[in-house]
């Protein structure tokens, strides 16, 4: 499942900035990697919210850094 989420997520990712697939590892920083701003995290949380049908919180990318934590994040939800 962990594969699944990650291989959605890079796709919904890879809409919202433009960066290579071989860029996104679990590993990689949305801020620090990524140079995502304010505006591109609210645009990839609603872009979230409407692949996977979760709610992402406001503080969401305050908590999670990395794509590989957002992936667990989703996972967890998922399996409510």
């Amino acid at each position: 499942m962990i594969r699944i989420i990650f291989s959605r997520l890079q796709k919904v990712i890879k809409e919202t900035v433009d960066v290579s697939k071989a860029d996104l590892t679990f590993n990689t920083y949305f801020k620090d990697d990524l140079d995502m701003s304010k505006d591109d995290l609210k645009l990839l949380a609603r872009k979230i919210e409407n692949e996977f049908g979760i709610d992402i919180p406001k503080n969401l990318f305050k908590e999670f850094g990395t794509i590989g934590e957002l992936v667990g994040f989703i996972e967890a939800e998922k399996g409510r």
